[in-house]
């Protein structure tokens, strides 16, 4: 059973994931680092002010003990438990950092409003996944903002993660694989907590940005193939288009790495993503992403909920396999 046991580890943290959904706030790991986050941004603050220095210190002394809590924890097991103890150790340290079912339940809540044309309460619901001003939406807007949220995450919260996990397995075993997957969600959350660009954290949010962007780089340019070949089995997506489109419009946002899977979002959809937006009242003038309709409707959310299911199978099949393969 223990030569099994590499392949099984993604398999067995989606299947979590899909069983039992987030952990509770007050439990969540995730939640416990963003406060430890907080303390060392205060602290190398007080210490350096808000200059690079400051944010890359605070952001390795945030990073490393949690990365080496999770190798150590299975590291522990495997010499104090039976052998599979460490590879179950590995897979939980993987479910706790992806969510896909917590991501298709929050555009659930969007799609349930826009079902019952609920405008101030699908206005609600999309402001707790997307950062931008949301007064102005139409439904249609709404229901674009929604589908941008879920393409975008697909890559930062899901497939980086098993990319990675399956990176720190090949390289490093159980405890490898946990240390990287562990890496990952620390780094995408601190950009999510400091990749602000504004005076506060402009320079103080530098160092975990773009190390942010660098982990996302490759599973970002692995997302357009996954997706387009996950639209193959699914009536209505259009898997050349979302390549075609994918590829056209891969640059096409501030980001080195968010056009790649929203652009393949569009192009499976055929809808026309992007555009102009506000954060705080302040214009950003974003260029759109796609050919296809602007009118998105409640439809193609569901539609793109699907799809981003389907990626993850996909992703979390073909690493298996490249595991299997080493």
């Amino acid at each position: 059973m223990e030569q099994y046991a590499p392949i099984l580890i993604l398999p067995a943290a989606l299947l979590l994931d899909l069983a039992l959904g987030e952990p509770p706030g007050c439990c969540h790991p995730v939640c416990h680092f963003g406060r430890w986050a907080r303390l060392m941004e205060r602290t190398w603050k007080r210490l350096l002010g808000k200059t690079f220095l400051a944010g890359s210190l605070a952001a390795l002394c945030a990073v490393l003990p949690p990365v080496c809590l999770g190798a150590g924890i299975v590291l522990l097991a495997a010499a104090l438990l039976p052998s599979w103890a460490a590879w179950c150790a590995a897979a939980l340290a993987v479910y706790l950092c992806m969510a896909p079912r917590s991501l298709a339940a929050h555009a659930r809540r969007v799609l349930s409003a826009a079902r019952e044309n609920d405008l101030p309460q699908a206005k609600r619901q999309v402001s707790m996944i997307v950062g931008r001003d949301t007064q102005t939406l139409d439904m249609h807007g709404v229901l674009r903002a929604a589908i941008e949220s879920v393409s975008e995450n697909l890559t930062d919260g899901i497939l980086s993660t098993l990319f990675w996990a399956t990176i720190g397995l090949l390289l490093g075993g159980p405890a490898g694989c946990a240390a990287a997957a562990i890496l990952h969600r620390c780094f995408n959350t601190l950009d999510a907590l400091w990749g602000k660009k504004n005076d506060e954290y402009r320079r103080f949010g530098t160092f975990a940005a773009r190390t942010d962007d660098v982990l996302n780089y490759l599973p970002a340019r692995l997302s357009l193939p996954l997706i387009a070949l996950s639209c193959l089995p699914m009536p209505g997506m259009r898997s050349r288009r979302s390549l075609s489109i994918g590829w056209k419009y891969r640059s096409a946002h501030a980001s080195p790495n968010s056009a790649w899977s929203e652009a393949a979002f569009a192009g499976a959809l055929g809808l026309k993503l992007g555009g102009p937006v506000a954060y705080k009242g302040i214009p950003a003038p974003y260029p759109y992403i796609g050919e296809g309709r602007m009118d998105a409707l409640p439809g193609d959310l569901s539609r793109s909920i699907v799809l981003m299911y389907a990626a993850t199978c996909t992703a979390t099949a073909l690493f298996t396999l490249g595991t299997a393969c080493f």
